[in-house]
C-alpha cells in the first residue's frame, strides 16, 4: 500500500510539472474525448492532448488540457477513438523502393488471390499510356486464402495487354505478360530441345513441353537483380514525385517513421534526392538511414567502405532526415546469411570484416549487422567482443538486424555489449514448410519473440520491407500478437502481448535510432507524430488487428493522411 501511494503521488506531483511547465505555450491544437494510448512510461491512458507547433506540450484529462486552449486553439474531439504514437518500421528498404512506387500496386496485407488480381488491375488506371505496371515484392501467393495458385499467361495478359507488366513475388519468382517478354526480347516460343541453350533473362523462363513460355521467371535473387537492370530509367524529377507518393501510402497504413537500411541495388542518388526534398518542401515520413554500399565482397571493395566511414560522420541531420548508422551489409562473407544456412567466412573475410567493424568503432558509427543463424551471430560477437575491449561500443547501440534463429547464449553476449536487436515479420507470409522440413518443431520459435521480451534485451519490431515483406504496421502487430500467417496458419508460438507488440513498433524502435528524446510515445516534448485509429487496439479482438487503419495520421503536428 505504501508503495502504491508514493507511486500516485509520484504520478501527481509529474502531472503538475508538466502543465506548469508548459502553462505559458498556449497549443494550436487540442484533441479531447478520445482514448490516447501514450507508451510512455507507464503505458498510462489519457483522454486528451494539446500540440503547439510540432510538439507535444501536455497530455492528460478532458478538463486538465481543455483549460490550457487560447482563442486561436483548433479544438478536436475524437469522440472516443483510440490515438496511438506513429509507428516506426526498423527495416524498411522504403528509399530503394521509391524509384517505380508510382508503377506499383501493392498487396500489403491482401489475403484473396481474386483481390490481388483486382488491386493490380485497376492500377492501370493512374498509369500514363506507356508506364510499367508492376508489383515489386512484399507478397506471395502463399499469403492467400482462396487459392495459392501461379497466374497463368493469360491472367497476367489479362492485367494489361498494351503494356509490359511485371509482378515480382518476394524476391523468389516473377510473372510477366506477353508484352513484357517481347520488350525483353525473350522469345515466347522455342523448340524443346534447345531450352538448355538458351541464355540471359530467358534462361530463367518456365516453359510448358513444347517450349511455350508460361509467364513465369524462377531463379530467386540473380534473376531478379538482372530483371530490374532493365527496368525503364527513372528521372530526378519522377523520383521526387515518387517519394512523395510512396511516403502517402505509409503515411496512410499508420507509418511515420523508417529505419531505412540500403540493401542491394540501392542508388546513393535516392538519398540525395530524399534529403534534397526534406529540405525544400518537407516529407511527410521521417527516415533513418544506413551508410550503406550495397555487398562489399572483396578486400579492395572493403577498403572502399573504409574510407566512406572515416571520411563520412553520422548524426548530421535532424529528426526529420539523419544518417544514423552503418549496415546492414558491410561485408558479405563475413555475416550476410540465409534463413536456413548460416554464412562460415573464411580467416581472410573475418579480417576484413574486423576491419570494417573497427574502423565504425573508431569513428562513433553505430552499427547494423544483417545476421540470422546463430554459428554467423557467434563469430560476429566474437569479433566484436575483441574491437569493445579497445574500442567500447554500448554507446553506440549496434544491432543484429533479423535475427530470425537467434538463441538465448546470443542474446546473452549481445546484451553484454549494449546491443540492440531489430525482429522483423518475415513470417507473415507464411509458406513456412521449407523452414519446418530444415528445423522441424524448432522453426516456430523462429523468430523467438517471448524470449527476446523476457530477456530485457532492447529490441524493436520492423518488417524488411519493401520486397522481402509487407509493410503495413497492423499486420505486423497482428503477427507479433497471435503468430499467424496472412494465410490463418499458425507460424509462431513465442508471440507478445498487445502492449509489448505496440511498444517495440514505437518507442523502442526509436531508442533503436537514437530518437527517443522526439519519437516513440505521445508524451510532453516529444515530436507529435499521432495515429487516430478506426478502432481500439487494446480491445479490438485479436483477428482484427491486422485491419486497423488510422482515419487520420499526423507527423509534427501536421495532418498528412485522412481527416479529423
Amino acid at each position: 500500500m505504501k508503495f502504491l501511494k508514493f507511486g500516485l503521488l509520484v504520478l501527481i506531483v509529474q502531472s503538475t510539472a508538466v502543465f506548469s511547465l508548459n502553462a505559458q505555450e498556449v497549443p494550436d491544437q487540442i484533441f479531447t474525448n478520445g482514448k490516447i494510448i501514450t507508451v510512455d512510461d507507464y503505458f498510462s491512458i489519457q483522454q486528451a492532448v494539446a500540440i503547439a507547433g510540432d510538439r507535444i506540450v501536455a497530455v492528460g484529462s478532458n478538463d486538465e488540457i481543455s483549460d490550457l486552449a487560447g482563442p486561436e486553439t483548433q479544438m478536436i474531439d475524437l469522440s472516443g477513438k483510440t490515438v496511438v504514437p506513429g509507428l516506426i518500421d526498423n527495416h524498411n528498404h522504403v528509399v530503394r523502393a521509391t524509384e517505380y512506387w508510382p508503377n506499383e500496386a501493392r498487396l500489403d496485407g491482401v489475403t484473396s488471390r481474386a483481390q490481388a488480381l483486382e488491386i493490380v488491375r485497376d492500377k492501370v488506371q493512374d498509369l500514363a499510356d506507356d508506364a510499367w505496371l508492376m508489383s515489386l515484392g512484399g507478397w506471395q501467393e502463399s499469403q492467400f486464402t482462396d487459392s495459392q495458385a501461379d497466374f497463368t499467361l493469360s491472367e497476367v495478359d489479362g492485367l494489361a495487354s498494351d503494356r509490359p507488366v511485371f509482378l515480382q513475388s518476394n524476391y523468389h519468382h516473377i510473372y510477366g505478360n506477353t508484352a513484357w517478354f517481347e520488350a525483353m526480347g525473350i522469345p515466347l516460343s522455342v523448340s524443346p530441345g534447345s531450352v538448355d541453350e538458351l541464355d540471359g533473362l530467358a534462361k530463367y523462363v518456365a516453359r510448358d513441353e513444347n517450349g511455350n513460355i508460361t509467364g513465369r521467371l524462377n531463379g530467386g535473387f540473380p534473376m531478379i537483380t538482372e530483371a530490374i537492370k532493365r527496368f525503364p530509367p527513372v528521372s530526378a524529377d519522377q523520383q521526387v514525385d515518387a517519394i512523395k507518393i510512396a511516403f502517402s501510402y505509409m503515411n496512410s497504413i499508420g507509418l511515420t517513421s523508417v529505419f531505412d537500411p540500403g540493401g542491394v541495388g540501392i542508388k546513393q542518388e535516392s538519398y540525395a534526392r530524399t534529403e534534397a526534398l526534406a529540405k525544400s518542401e518537407g516529407i511527410n515520413v521521417r527516415i533513418f538511414h544506413t551508410l550503406n554500399a550495397n555487398v562489399p565482397a572483396t578486400a579492395e571493395a572493403a577498403d572502399l567502405l573504409i574510407d566512406r566511414i572515416r571520411s563520412t560522420r553520422p548524426f548530421q541531420g535532424d529528426s526529420t532526415f539523419d544518417l544514423v548508422a552503418m549496415g546492414e551489409i558491410y561485408y558479405g562473407p563475413f555475416h550476410w546469411d540465409g534463413v536456413f544456412d548460416p554464412v562460415v567466412p573464411e580467416p581472410a573475410d573475418i579480417v576484413e570484416g574486423r576491419k570494417i567493424l573497427t574502423a565504425a568503432a573508431e569513428g562513433g558509427w553505430p552499427v547494423q549487422t544483417h545476421a540470422m543463424q546463430p554459428e554467423t551471430m557467434d563469430i560476429l560477437l566474437d569479433v566484436m567482443t575483441d574491437i569493445n575491449e579497445e574500442h567500447p561500443i554500448r554507446q553506440l547501440r549496434w544491432s543484429i538486424t533479423h535475427a530470425d534463429n537467434i538463441g538465448a547464449s546470443q542474446i546473452e553476449r549481445a546484451r553484454h555489449l549494449g546491443m540492440n536487436l531489430q525482429m522483423r515479420s518475415i513470417s507473415v507470409l507464411g509458406n513456412r514448410k521449407p523452414v519446418v522440413e530444415k528445423f522441424g518443431d524448432a522453426a516456430y520459435d523462429m523468430p523467438p519473440l517471448r524470449l527476446v521480451q523476457d530477456s530485457g534485451i532492447p529490441f524493436g519490431l520492423g518488417t524488411d520491407g519493401t520486397k522481402a515483406n509487407q509493410i503495413a504496421p497492423f499486420v505486423t502487430l497482428w503477427w507479433a500478437v497471435t503468430g499467424k500467417a496472412l494465410s490463418g496458419e499458425s507460424v509462431m508460438r513465442q508471440t507478445l502481448t498487445r502492449e509489448e507488440a505496440l511498444i517495440a513498433h514505437s518507442r523502442s524502435n526509436a531508442y533503436l535510432m537514437f530518437q527517443e528524446a522526439n519519437l516513440g510515445s505521445i508524451k510532453p516534448g516529444l515530436l507529435a507524430d499521432m495515429l487516430i485509429l478506426d478502432r481500439d487496439y487494446l480491445t479490438v479482438p485479436e483477428d482484427q488487428i491486422k485491419d486497423i487503419r488510422p482515419v487520420a495520421t499526423i507527423v509534427g503536428g501536421r495532418l498528412v493522411s485522412g481527416e479529423f
